[in-house]
């Protein structure tokens, strides 16, 4: 059984975690996340679709993460303000239920100090890890 990891990122930044999706599944690794796969406009902003809509996004999500063995976090810059917050849920709906998370990026807020968050500075360092450690990451 290959590791299942789910990607949470901005939305706008979907067509970059889309190629870091590609490279993980040649690597054997299964990404759980359906939202990559979203024809929205990369800049939609909440409100711009029907509500409907959202809540069968964010049932899939979740569905998703539960699939999921770790959630792969792919944070901000705390210092500049960043609309919307989905990936945040993700994070901490992923630690709440005991997976662990893979921190990608700075620090984002107090909850990326608790819990089983890793941290790396680039996706490549990510990546580092996953080729030492592979399967024992579950």
């Amino acid at each position: 059984m290959s590791l299942k990891l789910y990607l949470a990122a901005q939305y706008p930044r979907r067509d970059e975690l889309k190629v870091y999706a590609a490279y993980l599944r040649h690597q054997g690794i299964e990404v759980t996340s359906r939202w990559l796969e979203e024809k929205l406009p990369l800049n939609s902003q909440l409100g711009d679709d029907p509500e409907e809509q959202y809540k069968e996004f964010a049932t899939f999500d979740i569905e998703d993460i539960d699939r999921a063995d770790a959630i792969v976090f792919f944070s901000e810059n705390p210092l500049i303000g960043v609309p919307r917050g989905g990936r945040h849920f993700e994070h901490g709906y992923a630690i709440g239920t005991g997976k662990p998370a893979y921190i990608i990026g700075p620090k984002e807020n107090v909850f990326h100090y608790i819990g089983r968050n890793y941290h790396f500075k680039s996706f490549g360092e990510f990546v580092q890890a996953i080729e030492k450690y592979g399967e024992e990451w579950k």
